[in-house]
């Protein structure tokens, strides 16, 4: 299965989401301007506004492009040098060790505790 593939079946949940949202926001709207009437027209303006500085922001643009398809592409492979791996082997053998003594330090507390709580 490609990319396409994945991304056209995977991508029905988005629209629907937008959807819902929408019809929430202008079913909170008209709920504000039957309780309010006019004096709701502030709030209108503002929730307009927003809207408008969401979507034209970096938001809306990744929106835009989940939709377009533009953000289905695979993204590019990293040329990672041999050392860097080589030292990610040697940090994982150093927090085994630690996590060793950890547990080496745990054990010898906790025989100590048990030794003094059984001889008070």
């Amino acid at each position: 299965m490609g990319v396409e593939m994945r991304h056209a079946r995977g991508s029905w949940w988005l629209p629907v989401a937008l959807a819902v949202s929408a019809v929430m926001l202008f079913g909170g709207l008209m709920t504000a301007t039957e309780n309010l009437g006019p004096a709701s027209i502030p709030i209108w303006v503002m929730t307009m506004v927003a809207a408008m500085v969401i979507l034209r922001g970096p938001v809306g643009q990744a929106i835009g492009a989940r939709i377009s398809g533009a953000a289905a592409e695979a993204p590019q492979s990293l040329d990672v040098p041999s050392e860097v791996y080589s030292e990610l082997d040697e940090l994982r053998a150093r927090v085994l060790e630690l996590e060793e003594r950890q547990d080496f330090a745990e054990r010898l507390l906790a025989d100590r505790t048990k030794v003094e709580h059984d001889g008070a």
